[in-house]
């Protein structure tokens, strides 16, 4: 049964506290103090009580004191000394396993003057703005234009009985127009300047975008929900809609 631990705050200096021996994970301490100037400390160090050792927070406690603080908030929790490794080994280990929505991560990054002490660089920001537009689009492939054949004149009547007025494929073949001199003759020399074509009529593009494991859950129940409150609409009406909504908000 989930219970809370033992535990008292309190403002400790500096000093009194000492980095866990044990502790494997390493962290960027400069990042740490641009924050600590920026917004100053908040938070607290966890520390065993009968050690004074930190199990959480040990970086935020070596930022504190490279910033020149003399105290730093410091929660203690009476735990014995194997407790403290594992509550040590769990604050590392369980902020790995979150992820972040890009797209809303990119819209909160952009929203705000400057990224100074949030732990995020414009280089950062220019990579994630790069990857969310990774879309790659896959045309099918387009057939060519050419006019219809002409159509062979019907033969008099009675013609066909004499065997030396059988057709012959090769006149007919020669009144056909193919290949480049068809295409000059009815369409004129290709402009250099001429954009890519557009698909056909009835060909089907198809439209490549890498979402997280996030967007994808979010995606599919949004899709879900349209479907239950308009109809089994395909995937294709329901992105052509949203499109169309967000370009009517922006006009």
């Amino acid at each position: 049964m989930a219970k809370i631990a033992p535990q008292e705050y309190r403002m400790i200096m500096v000093g009194d506290l000492e980095p866990h021996p044990d502790n494997p994970h390493q962290g960027d301490v400069d990042v740490i103090v641009a924050s600590i100037k920026k917004h100053g400390f908040y938070g607290s160090v966890v520390a065993q009580k009968s050690r004074m050792r930190i199990v959480a927070g040990e970086h935020r406690w070596r930022g504190a004191a490279k910033a020149g603080l003399k105290h730093v908030p410091t929660v203690i929790i009476d735990v014995d000394d194997e407790t403290a490794q594992r509550i040590m080994l769990a604050d590392n280990r369980l902020a790995e396993y979150g992820q972040y929505d890009d797209a809303k991560l990119a819209e909160l990054l952009q929203s705000l003057p400057d990224l100074d002490g949030t732990g995020w660089r414009d280089e950062d920001l220019s990579d994630l703005l790069d990857d969310l537009g990774d879309i790659e689009i896959v045309h099918d492939e387009l057939a060519t234009s050419r006019s219809a054949p002409t159509p062979a004149p019907a033969a008099p009547e009675g013609l066909g009985d004499d065997p030396d007025d059988e057709d012959d494929s090769s006149d007919i073949e020669d009144d056909e127009p193919t290949g480049e001199h068809d295409r000059d003759a009815h369409h004129g020399p290709a402009s250099s300047a001429a954009p890519p074509p557009r698909p056909k009529a009835g060909a089907m593009v198809e439209l490549i975008v890498p979402l997280t494991a996030a967007q994808h859950d979010e995606v599919t129940g949004l899709v879900a929900e349209i479907r239950s409150r308009d109809g089994d609409a395909s995937l294709a009406d329901v992105v052509m809609a949203a499109l169309r909504s967000h370009a009517d908000r922006q006009r």
